[in-house]
């Protein structure tokens, strides 16, 4: 690292004199609907699909992750007739598999910092793209707060020409964040502090760290929220819900044809718009529906471990700024367990990509670098892989430029609209920018009738508080431990779990928080229709522990036959899904 270029960047932050602007549109115009009590919302999957022949929708939105969940959430919002169609289960893909970290893109700042100080030239897209994060970063905290909340993360550095270097780069991060987005500001440590607190770092060599803030969530969890959110705002969602082809007026689209992939069944639903909100899968909607649009997406595998918490920081994460390869690495304290994560490769659009133990022994030797306990293979208890969408915006001029944003591209031919590329952080605003275009194709103002979910507590989140776990433990006599668990994971929810499933507070496995209740209760209020929409994506089990979900499958799919009305092939399919999916044969 050039000491040149370290000293102008520390000049420059401690310099710094201008006056940076974060202000944001106003989104209090009108709407049609009220917020809703969304303390006991439910999903009833049945009943939707029971008017979805007789409706015509403005908008239909295929795709339940973060985008499609988001977007839904901001048109039934606006007052639009919303429907979203979700092929496998909300949150089944990439929205499942992330680093559970909301963040405004630290790499983003120092690709900023080299571009303005090496080439002299200001990149006012990028700025705006860190800013608006670092904005939204503090926004989902603030309408979530029981599923997300501030996190700090240790920069170690093993040199001393480094330190400034950090700093002045994680103090320029704090400024961008503005009032909007504040946190925590951000702080230099010394070494001799960190072996003192942090003694699962290697002290051989370290000369301090920088502690800065972004945010950490329960990323599937809160996909069921704002899923909860949008229906109890009028908004019909249908996970296990295929579109199979569109149905069109010559070449414009004007309906989408739906195959229940449960029953088996086949609707034609009408509709004004049609937004394509499926990630990486993106392309393969776009050419079904117009053969001879060019592919914008690439896929990018990332690979997770999970161990025990001894490996993590007491309530602060590890960010490794730099691996043998020039990768980004973090070691994240994450539901009582340690997360390790993520590889970067490029890697075909597949669903339900596998692991392999090439990126499960990178991690742990990149990582072992810096604990001072070595990790083996035998400490992981759990790994995924998610694909995540490399976007080329086919309306910029490069088109062989990858976006560093979200990109909203329309069909002038059909219609079609598709949002892609972004992330868990700025999935709020993706929506509501997706929903102008949806407002604009419907001939409508979307400033007239602006975006409402800048304010909007997700279902159960209103009063909440850490403490009311109290509550529970006293009220219904739960370890603490299961109590805390259920007081974040379900809020204002937890109690109508516990009183209408009394027969299922026992412990699902030891060392885990889960109870049998929340099986009950994921089917019969939240939608879950397989073994693996119950223990990856509703009770996180084996996003955790892999050993103990072997241990509980058979009593879960035992369960689930019994309130789903299975016959014992279709258990016996669903124990080999899941464990094909889970990894564990």
């Amino acid at each position: 690292m050039k000491s040149g270029f370290i000293w102008t960047l520390l000049k420059t932050v401690l310099g710094l004199s201008l006056v940076w602007s974060f202000s944001m549109a106003d989104t209090s115009c009108l709407g049609f609907y009220k917020p809703s009590k969304l303390n006991e919302s439910k999903i009833s999957r049945e009943i939707h699909f029971k008017n979805l022949n007789r409706s015509e929708y403005d908008v239909v939105i295929i795709g339940g992750g973060s985008a499609g969940l988001g977007s839904a959430l901001d048109a039934t919002t606006r007052g639009l007739k919303t429907l979203l169609v979700e092929a496998d289960d909300f949150a089944s893909e990439t929205s499942s598999k992330s680093t559970k970290l909301l963040h405004g893109g630290v790499r983003y700042l120092e690709q900023l910092w080299t571009k303005l100080l090496t080439q002299r030239e200001w990149d006012q897209t990028l700025y705006n793209l860190i800013r608006d994060a670092l904005k939204e970063r503090k926004t989902v905290i603030e309408n979530a707060p029981n599923l997300a909340q501030p996190l700090a993360l240790l920069t170690p550095i093993y040199s001393w020409a480094e330190v400034p270097y950090y700093w002045a780069g994680l103090k320029v991060y704090d400024l961008f964040a503005g009032k909007k987005g504040k946190l925590p500001n951000s702080h230099f440590i010394s070494a001799e502090q960190i072996k003192k607190l942090y003694p699962q770092i290697n002290a051989n060599g370290l000369k301090g760290g920088v502690v800065y803030y972004d945010g950490q969530f329960n990323d599937s969890r809160l996909a069921i929220g704002l899923a909860k959110t949008a229906v109890a705002n009028g908004a019909t969602l249908l996970n296990h819900a295929r579109v199979v082809g569109f149905e069109k007026e010559g070449e414009k689209i004007v309906g989408v044809q739906v195959k229940d992939m449960i029953s088996g069944e086949s609707y034609t639903v009408k509709s004004k718009t049609v937004l394509n909100a499926t990630g990486p899968f993106a392309d393969k909607l776009r050419q079904m529906d117009d053969p001879s649009v060019p592919a914008m997406i690439s896929g990018a595998s990332g690979t997770h471990l999970v161990l025990d918490k001894e490996f993590a920081l007491p309530e602060a994460g590890i960010l490794i700024p730099k691996t043998t390869d020039g990768r980004v690495l973090f070691v994240l304290p994450w539901e009582g367990k340690t997360l390790i994560g993520t590889t970067d490769s490029k890697s075909d659009v597949v669903e339900k990509p596998k692991t392999t133990e090439d990126d499960i022994a990178y991690l742990i030797k990149e990582v072992g670098q810096y604990l001072s306990q070595p990790i083996t293979r035998a400490d992981v208890k759990s790994y995924w892989t998610g694909i995540r969408p490399l976007v080329s915006d086919p309306s910029a001029s490069d088109t062989a430029a990858l976006a560093r944003d979200h990109v909203i591209n329309r069909n002038p031919k059909t219609g079609l609209i598709t949002l892609t590329g972004g992330k868990w952080t700025t999935y709020r605003v993706m929506g509501e920018h997706a929903i102008d275009q949806v407002m604009t194709q419907l001939g409508l103002d979307p400033k007239a009738v602006s975006s409402k979910t800048d304010h909007l507590k997700l279902a159960g989140s209103a009063n909440w508080s850490f403490d009311n776990y109290k509550t529970l433990m006293n009220q219904y006599k739960l370890p603490s431990d299961i109590a805390i668990y259920l007081n974040r994971i379900y809020a204002g929810e937890a109690k109508n779990l516990l009183d209408t499933y009394p027969q299922g507070h026992e412990r699902m496995s030891e060392g885990l928080p889960f109870i049998w209740s929340e099986v009950y209760y994921a089917v019969h209020f939240e939608s879950a229709r397989s073994i693996t929409d119950v223990l990856a994506r509703r009770v996180r089990m084996a996003t955790m522990d892999k050993l103990e979900t072997k241990k509980v499958l058979d009593k879960v799919g035992k369960i689930l036959a019994q309130e789903l009305g299975w016959s014992e092939d279709q258990l016996k399919e669903n124990l080999d899904k899941a464990r094909v999916e889970f990894q564990i044969e």
